[in-house]
This record gives C-alpha cells, structure tokens and sequence, in this order.
C-alpha cells in the first residue's frame, strides 16, 4: 500500500511541476493535458483518499474483510475504494454519453454510490 502512494505522489508532482515549465520554444511540456484547478482538485482527492487508506492500512491492518455482499464478492476496504472509483469513472462516462446536464450530478450520483458500496459491498 505504501508504494501505491510512493507511486501516485511521484507521478503527480513532476506533472504539476512540468505543466507550468516550458522548452525553449515557450511550449508547456504538458499544455496538451488540462491542468486546470478542477483537474488538480481531482487528482487531490485521488491522492488523498489513497493516503487516507494507506494510514487507516497501517492503523488497522487487514482491510476489514467482509462477507460477500450484493456483488457477491469478499472484499477490503481497498477492494470497495477500487470498485468506487471505477465505478464513478463509468458513471461520469455515462453521463457525458446520455445527458447533457451538468456533470455535478453525475459526481453526486458517483457519491451516493460509493457510500452505497462502503455499505453494502
């Protein structure tokens, strides 16, 4: 669990770093991606929800096994945080395909379902 944070922090400070260097040109070396504040708050609560596991990991060793739930399947605590952030992806993803509304909603569904999956899963 240590080295997926090591991993996630490592990858995310060179790349804000980097997006606001340029080349010689004046060219961003990542203006290609979209670092905007949205994007850094995104990435924020990525990384913090990973130290947050990673602390309560070490707290509490063993990433409280349940039962299979309504998917069926035993998990941890990581394996619930993995199937939310999975899933929110594929419910913004729907979203972005079928409705034209703001994306907020979508966040709010993805919420609801990831305390859905803390819960039930």
């Amino acid at each position: 669990m240590r080295f997926g944070l090591l991993t996630v922090l490592l990858a995310l400070i060179p790349g804000i770093a980097l997006a606001q260097n340029t080349d010689p040109t004046g060219v961003s070396f990542l203006g290609w991606m979209a670092w905007t504040w949205q994007t850094a708050v995104f990435f924020a609560c990525i990384a913090t929800a990973l130290l947050v596991m990673t602390v309560w990991e070490i707290a509490r060793p063993g990433g409280d096994p349940r039962e299979p739930g309504i998917l069926g399947i035993d998990t941890t605590r990581g394996d619930r945080l993995f199937i939310s952030l999975l899933s929110a992806a594929y419910i913004h993803l729907a979203w972005l395909a079928f409705f034209s509304g703001p994306l907020w909603w979508a966040s709010i569904i993805a919420l609801v379902w990831a305390a859905a999956v803390a819960k039930w899963v």
